[in-house]
């Protein structure tokens, strides 16, 4: 089985609490599905991705199920988006599989 050469690297991860409160403040909001994504520009030159899943989604067994599935979407559409942060808010549902994540992340997406 040959793998997607496009990786997720550390750098691509928005881990920094300034940085997921100046995406939260002052991107851009919209809802695809359970999902409330915030975009914002960056100068980086890549995209990068934060994730906010609240334990009311579920045991952690399906925070982390979904977290993955999420990230895995990410490094899928990565190739299309150019400088700019995402921060995904998973709100309570099923989870679903990495193509419908990714297909939520598409359409909810503004660059």
């Amino acid at each position: 089985m040959k793998r997607n050469s496009v990786v997720f690297t550390r750098a691509q991860r928005i881990t920094l609490k300034k940085d997921f409160s100046q995406v939260l403040s002052a991107g851009v909001r919209r809802t695809s599905g359970p999902l409330l994504i915030h975009t914002m520009e960056n100068t980086l030159g890549y995209p990068r991705l934060g994730l906010s899943v609240p334990r009311r989604v579920g045991t952690a067994v399906r925070r982390n199920q979904i977290k993955r599935r999420c990230r895995e979407a990410f490094r899928h559409i990565q190739e299309e988006l150019s400088g700019v942060d995402i921060v995904l808010t998973v709100r309570p549902h099923i989870a679903l599989s990495t193509q419908e994540y990714a297909s939520l992340m598409s359409k909810g997406i503004v660059t």
